[in-house]
């Protein structure tokens, strides 16, 4: 499988200082992005004779793309630059899987084990201006590397009254990170290996055909990819300037969960109750860059803040209301605490940060409706509501969004016609409003929540 992509952007920014209405500068940009997508893989499946009874392996080599130009234009009463930068990385992703599964007279085992290795350097290109606001002393070039061992076992036994579910990964992972020695602000390359278990297990008790109650347990890791690793900044927003952290650490995540589920025959109920601990949980820390005269800069860096939990009740309904109407209700209220923090940054200087402590109760809702329509049509109109919360340095502000989705079938069913809207009103954009050291920011992001896509497909 092959994709290519081209993308063209031009975007202009104006800084109004609102004490005074002043502008302080323009900064437009344009933005040209390459991006391809390649992808080969092998599968093979031996079935014995048994039933339930196989092997499975699969080989895929993938890569990735990204060939990223910015082409800035900065005017003010300080300056008039042109920079130019561009960022190329080619990332390498090898695996090899096999896959064992055998029933048994009550349940399964699956077990198997699996290799990939990830390589992805970038080289980065900058053309300076007059005056250029691009960071001196970055480097040309970075190397990340990543290999993964991973091995796993599962084991359910299912009988008439209960079902037990237990499973075990074993995980060793070594990852590297070489910059280019140019590179003056981070002293040494980095590197790290670990090898963790994560078990996860599951009891589901059936008290009838209708009411059902389950425990699970589960420890997963997040990793975090070359993209939050680059120190190479994004030039998109030279005041709210985002860059990675080369020495970032993986997060890991504790959950355990009781769950009850009743259904009957239009409908069902699903509630739980549950508890996370997330330790190492990694994100943007805002801090200002003072070292600049000129401009306020504020930087935007990746860094593991510690510990925070989430412990909350998830409620999902669903009833067909009528032949040709479906309701599916969901909602997670949840009480989020972020331990306090303290830490160190080192880009573009070594400065100390603080994270306070924080609780907030917040939730998520969401309704959907589905419809069948005549002529064969089928509909769907979702709407979801995100409360406010809190986050590290700050709270997320509330945001809403109403979605729509048309299909309908042609061609004696060998072909269908879709629509689908996302964000009709436009209010699903993220904000963030931030309180840091000597500074407050107000933070939007709207990565194209507004989409409509109409699409065709038919079967041969």
């Amino acid at each position: 499988m092959f994709d290519r992509e081209k993308h063209i952007d031009t975007s202009q920014v104006a800084f109004i200082n609102l004490d005074n209405n002043v502008r302080n500068r323009l900064y437009t940009w344009k933005e040209e992005e390459i991006t391809s997508f390649i992808n080969v893989a092998a599968n093979y499946k031996h079935n014995f004779p048994q039933a339930g009874h196989s092997l499975s392996a699969n080989a895929q080599y993938t890569r990735g793309l990204e060939d990223e130009s910015y082409f800035l234009n900065d005017s003010s009463a300080v300056r008039v630059g042109r920079d130019m930068t561009n960022i190329r990385a080619i990332e390498h992703t090898t695996s090899l899987s096999t896959d064992y599964a055998r029933a048994l007279s009550s349940g399964k085992i699956e077990a198997g084990a699996k290799v990939r290795f990830r390589n992805l350097p970038v080289d980065y290109t900058i053309n300076r201006g007059n005056e250029s606001i691009i960071y001196p002393d970055l480097g040309n070039f970075s190397t990340w590397k990543e290999n993964l061992y991973a091995f796993y076992g599962n084991y359910l036994l299912e009988k008439e009254r209960f079902d037990v579910e237990a499973g075990l990964r074993a995980e060793q992972t070594d990852v590297s990170y070489v910059l280019d020695p140019q590179n003056a602000y981070y002293p040494s390359n980095d590197k790290y290996d670990y090898f963790e278990l994560f078990p996860s297990l599951r009891f589901t008790y059936k008290l009838n055909d209708k009411n059902k109650l389950s425990l699970f347990y589960n420890r997963r890791v997040d990793r975090p990819g070359e993209p939050e690793l680059r120190i190479f900044p994004k030039y998109d927003d030279p005041e709210l300037l985002k860059v990675g952290n080369p020495y970032l650490r993986p997060q890991f995540t504790n959950s355990v969960e009781a769950a009850y589920r009743y259904n009957w025959g239009s409908g069902s109920l699903f509630s739980s109750i549950y508890h996370r601990q997330i330790r190492g949980a990694y994100q943007r820390i805002y801090s200002v860059d003072n070292n600049n005269p000129d401009y306020d800069i504020v930087n935007r860096i990746y860094q593991n803040t510690g510990e925070s939990t989430n412990t909350g009740i998830e409620l999902l309904f669903s009833q067909d209301l009528t032949e040709n109407w479906k309701l599916t209700a969901s909602t997670n209220i949840y009480r989020n605490s972020i331990n306090a923090f303290e830490g160190t940054l080192l880009f573009p200087f070594v400065r100390p940060f603080s994270i306070a402590k924080s609780s907030d109760t917040a939730g998520d809702f969401k309704i959907s409706n589905s419809f069948t329509l005549p002529y064969e049509i089928e509909a769907q109109v979702t709407g979801l509501y995100y409360s406010k919360r809190n986050i590290p340095q700050g709270e997320e502000l509330a945001r809403s969004s109403v979605d729509l989705g048309l299909k309908k079938s042609i061609w004696d069913k060998k072909g269908e016609i879709t629509l689908s809207a996302s964000d009709l009103f436009n209010n699903f954009g993220l904000r963030q409003r931030i309180k840091g050291e000597g500074f407050t920011a107000l933070y939007e992001n709207y990565y194209e929540t507004q989409i409509v896509r109409l699409g065709m497909k038919y079967k041969f």
